[in-house]
């Protein structure tokens, strides 16, 4: 068994050319022919389990190969590979001595029903060199994945590291991006298949999960844990916009994602230094203010002006209605150039090499860590809502930055502390940040009609009559949602 590490990155047809020239891939070559058989169950039981099985031929013998347990951060494809020569075309279930597999395949439901599902046909140009003190395999694979009678391109190079650093293979692909539009590719040759064999399926949006933080992790442990999270959450939302899903959830949770990780760097970098991490912060605040103005449009659209018309039947706000559909397209597509550009691939790629690089400050457990951090985060909340009835907008909206941070904090911990008491608490935050939110967007709401007002002055000023009413409804709100928020226990103590 090995452990293979590698990075994929599309390559865009008209670039293959000019990859193959590039002074960073001058040397000795080599190029295969690949054929390769991906077999699962009907059901696909495999596929379920996260292991695909293939036989692929090259230059006349065969290899079956298993790949399993394993996952994708920033574009790194880290899995187990089980390699076998086999005598011909035809699966081999009973030389298998990792218990994982025997487990698998000793099961006759899918040793009796594995057959073909998809196969993968392309030429591999190999190429193995020495980078910054480690060594890299190149593989430059062009050609195309068959399922039944669909089929689409692959053109793709995979970087594979056989021996060094990890974070070699993020640099190494950040030099080609400076003057070839690479994409990092999350998706295996397998997932890529199986996507194939279903037919078109639809992207979900990937929203915010709990991170594995378990007592006696490190903080640096603790740090990659929730970092590789939010990544994801970035990641899968953004190849749902990609793809041209028009669900504006894909937006709103890739940028809640950007917020969940500029939020963990703020917490660590007391524990790592703030130095460490001004490049990558520097990129996702971009990366926010690109995604921020499409995301305040669709509340506008779809929540803030239904609520008006549903409230106001008599009125027409049909050329309002239009004019902001417009104004959230532009916005909307000047979302989706950040995410096609390459600074967002850039800035993937320099946060997979500081996940590869940070190093452990201190020796602290991550309990200890994690307490301080919500004490003092739950002070200045608390610091921030004093005399919460006459604070003025500015300082609600300091209370909400306040909160957001406290949110985020307990959510990111949560984990070590699985109890009534941690969830009431979030509830709680929850309920004073509904209140908040509804303030801010409100006020949101009155920059956005000031675009529009010019244009369409007489709805513009009824929906701001309406939304200062919804304003007024939502302040009376935070002070029994504030002492409720006081009388919550803190769990982490």
């Amino acid at each position: 068994m090995n452990l293979e590490i590698e990075l994929k990155l599309k390559v865009p047809e008209g670039s293959a050319a000019k990859l193959s020239r590039h002074p960073l891939l001058k040397g000795e070559s080599k190029t295969v022919k690949l054929f390769s058989i991906y077999y699962d169950t009907p059901s696909l039981d495999l596929k379920a389990k996260g292991v695909a099985i293939r036989l692929r031929k090259s230059a006349g013998k065969w290899i079956q190969t298993v790949k399993g347990r394993g996952g994708v951060v920033a574009g790194v494809h880290t899995r187990h590979e089980w390699d076998l020569p086999v005598p011909k075309n035809a699966l081999d279930l009973t030389r298998f001595d990792d218990p994982f597999l025997v487990d698998i395949f000793s099961d006759p439901e899918i040793r009796h029903q594995l057959a073909p599902v998809f196969s993968t046909e392309f030429s591999r140009k190999l190429l193995l060199l020495e980078y910054s003190g480690s060594s890299i395999e190149c593989s430059f694979d062009r050609g195309s994945i068959t399922s039944g009678e669909k089929a689409e391109p692959i053109s793709e190079l995979e970087l594979e590291l056989k021996s060094g650093d990890p974070a070699a293979l993020y640099d190494f692909a950040l030099e080609l991006l400076e003057s070839i539009p690479l994409e990092i590719e999350t998706v295996s040759k397998a997932g890529r298949g199986y996507s194939l064999f279903l037919g078109a399926e639809a992207h979900r949006v990937k929203k915010a999960e709990t991170p594995a933080i378990v007592a006696g992790m490190s903080v640096r442990e603790a740090f990659l844990e929730i970092a590789q999270n939010c990544l994801i959450q970035i990641q899968e939302n953004a190849r749902g916009m990609l793809a041209g899903e028009e669900d504006p959830e894909f937006l709103h949770q890739m940028r809640v994602g950007v917020r969940r990780m500029r939020s963990a760097f703020s917490i660590f970098s007391r524990h790592f230094g703030k130095e460490a991490f001004l490049e990558v912060v520097s990129g996702l605040r971009w990366l926010g203010g690109e995604l921020g103005p499409a995301r305040n449009w669709d509340v506008f659209l779809q929540e803030t002006l239904p609520s008006v018309e549903s409230a106001l039947p008599e009125q027409d706000f049909s050329i309002l209605r239009e004019r902001a559909q417009s104004i959230r397209e532009k916005n909307r597509n000047r979302a989706i150039c950040a995410v096609a550009s390459p600074k967002y691939q850039s800035l993937l790629l320099k946060l997979g090499a500081l996940l590869c690089r940070i190093e452990q400050a201190e020796p602290l457990a991550v309990e200890e860590f994690a307490n301080e951090i919500l004490s003092r985060r739950c002070r200045n909340f608390e610091r921030a809502g004093k005399g919460i009835a006459s604070l003025d907008h500015l300082e609600l909206h300091a209370l909400r930055i306040e909160g957001k941070k406290l949110r985020y904090a307990a959510e990111f911990f949560i984990a070590l502390h699985p109890s009534r008491s941690s969830r009431n608490f979030l509830s709680t935050i929850g309920a004073m940040q509904d209140a908040l939110g509804a303030i801010n967007d409100a006020a949101t709401t009155g920059h956005l009609l000031d675009e529009l007002a010019g244009e369409i002055p007489e709805a513009s000023g009824i929906m701001k009559g309406w939304v200062a009413r919804d304003t007024a409804a939502n302040l009376a709100q935070l002070p029994p949602r504030w002492k409720s928020f006081r009388r919550a226990k803190r769990f982490w103590t």
